[in-house]
């Protein structure tokens, strides 16, 4: 068996493990990212299938770990969002321009941010990238954890980071449960053409099934994120492009002059879910791994940027005062610092999904506090700053 020593071993080289990795990326500690398989990108109207919506305070990580000039030219500027109620009166707008910001966020291909993290991982000296890497079995020791690897390697190291998505295999050798439940329903994806320019407006029309979200991408292009239940979705799925633009159309409403064309089309299923744990001696959970959330807001990689940076930075501080950076010490630090924002964004998502699905007898009061917060300036520019990521401290750059 090959043995090497690394300080950090990442399983999952996704966009979350890549950040934690690019975020060492200027510290004395030799970093490991372990990938089964890097992901596949298929395409929709030329676009990567799966966007994500980046919050402001996502980009400036973007722009703080070097990876955002290689993606900005493809970036979606969300200038503004609208926001109704299907069938109601209740509506919101926001506007950059209301928190003195120039955007909302971006919406960018989850490719070309896999792509973009990849090259700056790439050229960093402290970073080992290690694909197809099938990890086989953990142990965990008093003073070191080991990774067996494709049956011929062992990984020994101080901290093993689980990023390997919602059915973490790390999480389940490590015998940790999860709490949550499935929404029973499915996130259809694709790309859009609208017949009108978006000008950087994304729009957001909750129906009785789900939120179907209208997200600007460059050259007038959008992607949607389309929540429903899950037989619903594996029909609009399947059915011909013909029909599927009139059911869309249908949904969506007059906006835009209506969408043209529509490319292929995915489907995913929606849960809330938390780690029971989301750090051991020697183990630490980010991302998917440690919590998912509902679409509706766009929020769970942004949710798993913050991990990263978060433990980046802890782990870098103790490695500065020579603290073991496996110890539960350091990594009770990590957990405390993430656990309020992710409780509380795993609370509003959850909220906003029951008020908006199921609840037709408390739709008028619904559609008045939508209103009444719309034309509320302080509390509305509240929302809108802790949405984008502004209020939490949250490293940009670790040292």
């Amino acid at each position: 068996m090959l043995r090497e020593k690394v300080d950090v071993a990442i399983v999952g080289g996704g966009l979350v493990g890549l950040v934690l990795a690019c975020a060492l990326r200027h510290t004395p500690l030799r970093i490991v990212v372990l990938e089964r398989r890097w992901p596949e990108v298929r395409q929709s109207l030329g676009f990567d299938m799966r966007a994500s919506a980046i919050v402001a305070g996502g980009v400036r990580i973007l722009q703080g770990l070097g990876a955002w000039d290689a993606l900005q030219s493809r970036a979606g500027e969300i200038r503004g969002m609208r926001v109704w109620a299907d069938q109601g009166f209740g509506a919101i707008r926001f506007d950059a321009g209301e928190v003195g910001l120039d955007k909302l966020g971006v919406i960018l291909e989850n490719g070309r941010m896999h792509e973009a993290l990849m090259d700056v991982a790439d050229m960093a000296e402290n970073i080992e990238l290690c694909c197809p890497a099938e990890v086989e079995r953990c142990e965990i020791a008093s003073d070191h954890a080991s990774l067996y690897v494709n049956g011929d390697s062992v990984y020994e190291t101080a901290l093993v980071v689980g990023a390997d998505g919602a059915h973490s295999w790390l999480r389940s050798q490590a015998g940790i449960g999860a709490w949550g439940y499935s929404y029973e329903q499915k996130g259809l994806v694709a790309t859009v053409k609208p017949r009108q320019y978006h000008r950087g407006s994304a729009f957001q029309r909750f129906l009785s099934g789900g939120p179907l979200a209208l997200l600007p991408l460059p050259d007038g292009f959008s992607s949607i994120v389309w929540s429903m239940p899950a037989s619903g979705a594996d029909a609009l799925r399947d059915m011909d492009d013909e029909e599927f633009l009139s059911r869309l159309n249908r949904s969506f409403g007059p906006l835009l002059g209506g969408i043209e064309a529509a490319g292929a089309r995915g489907a995913f299923p929606l849960r809330l879910q938390h780690a029971k744990h989301i750090v051991r001696p020697r183990l630490a959970f980010i991302g998917d791994a440690a919590h998912v959330v509902h679409p509706l807001a766009g929020l769970g990689v942004n949710l798993g940027f913050r991990d990263a940076m978060v433990l980046a930075q802890e782990l870098a501080d103790a490695h500065r005062f020579e603290e073991d950076i496996g110890d539960m010490d350091v990594l009770r630090r990590y957990m405390r610092k993430r656990t309020p924002d992710t409780l509380a964004v795993m609370a509003a998502t959850d909220a906003f999904h029951r008020l908006f699905t199921g609840m037709e007898w408390f739709s008028g009061l619904r559609d008045a506090g939508m209103l009444a917060v719309g034309n509320s300036g302080l509390l509305k520019q509240m929302l809108m700053r802790t949405g984008m990521g502004l209020t939490q401290p949250v490293p940009t750059r670790v040292m």
